[in-house]
């Protein structure tokens, strides 16, 4: 579950929320996703810190963010980062899209999304502990269990570590999302903002610009005191104007209602490993690599449960076919592409009451 610096910032961003404007601005066009209908994954899309300017050349910004989710059958699993975005942070505007967390599934229950960004030291511990964990990126996607088991380890070393230390974020965010109809933020496309200013204190409404990025509308125009924008025409009905002079930070969330990536590593060993077991006449093994890579599909925790049956009917559709089936006839396709072609849709009658034992009999 969900621990550690999770725990930790979220109990200061609640101490602190009446000191910063927190506002989620969902993407045009964008509709919530429903449980086990889709999936979301978080960019960092922005961060600018005022006084970074003046920071020494052996002081950098380092973000510690994520999402909890209910993940499998067990307690609500936080996906999380520590890591050194490429990027000054010293210009208003700077565009990162970083990726913070995978493409997750969303089979219900509450999102937290957290964000908060840390001024290190080189040689300092938080310095040496960003180094540390990016030696540990490839383990941070999927198999998505994987990832959770090292995020959460990771996340309860660091609490220690800061706990130690007693750095504070310089700035920092904790946000839930629901399932759509329970009155609350529902899990959908945009973008979550965090200003380091009081509510009621910025020259205008936040939103995002044309080009991405966050700006002010409308209020007095830029200049008038206070947190202000730069461009634009300012006052009521005004242009759009970058915020400029305040510490900010922007999550993207990004939803889908179909995974980006049908076959995973493992998957599309398995399946190149059963048809090599055909063609050198080995039925028991074919069996044998079909049923593990089918399994395999119908039980991965890294899709939505209505989708795990699709992946595992098409994988059988793929290995039951004949060689000169495979493909198509087409040379240049790949195995993703072949088991991508026999996907079912989601309201196939076919996977109506369709069970595992069924694709493993066949």
């Amino acid at each position: 579950m969900a621990g550690g610096l999770w725990a930790r910032l979220k109990s200061g961003f609640d101490a602190d929320a009446e000191h910063v404007t927190t506002c989620f601005l969902p993407a045009p066009g964008s509709a919530p996703i429903w449980p086990a209908q889709g999936y979301l994954r978080l960019w960092l899309a922005e961060g600018f810190l005022a006084k970074a300017r003046s920071w020494g050349n052996d002081r950098f910004p380092v973000l510690h963010a994520g999402a909890s989710l209910a993940f499998g059958a067990g307690a609500p699993v936080a996906f999380t980062t520590f890591s050194r975005p490429a990027a000054a942070w010293a210009v208003p505007g700077d565009q990162f899209d970083f990726p913070i967390t995978p493409l997750l599934p969303f089979n219900g229950g509450t999102v937290e999304i957290e964000a908060a960004v840390y001024q290190a030291v080189q040689t300092g511990p938080l310095g040496t502990a960003a180094s540390f964990v990016a030696g540990f990126a490839e383990l941070l996607g999927p198999p998505l269990a994987t990832a959770a088991s090292v995020a959460n380890a990771i996340s309860t070393g660091l609490d220690s570590l800061i706990g130690a230390s007693g750095d504070e974020p310089v700035l920092s965010v904790h946000y839930s999302m629901i399932s759509p109809g329970g009155g609350g933020q529902p899990v959908q496309a945009g973008h979550l903002a965090v200003v380091n200013a009081p509510p009621g204190s910025l020259p205008g409404e936040l939103t995002i610009g044309a080009d991405g990025r966050l700006a002010v509308r409308g209020g007095p125009a830029a200049g008038a005191g206070g947190p202000g924008g730069s461009g634009g025409t300012g006052g009521p009905g005004g242009g759009e104007r970058r915020l400029t002079g305040v510490d900010y930070l922007v999550v993207r969330v990004e939803t889908r209602t179909e995974h980006d990536v049908w076959l995973s590593p493992a998957m599309m060993t398995l399946i190149g490993q059963a048809r090599l077991a055909r063609a050198h006449g080995r039925p028991g093994a074919f069996a044998d690599y079909r049923a593990e890579a089918v399994t395999l599909a119908w039980t991965s925790a890294d899709y939505v449960e209505s989708d795990r049956p699709r992946i595992a009917a098409a994988i059988a559709a793929a290995l039951d076919a004949g060689p000169e089936q495979a493909a198509f006839g087409d040379p240049e396709a790949t195995v993703t592409d072949e088991v991508i072609a026999l996907l079912p849709a989601r309201d196939d009658p076919a996977l109506a009451g369709l069970t595992l034992a069924d694709l493993l009999a066949r």
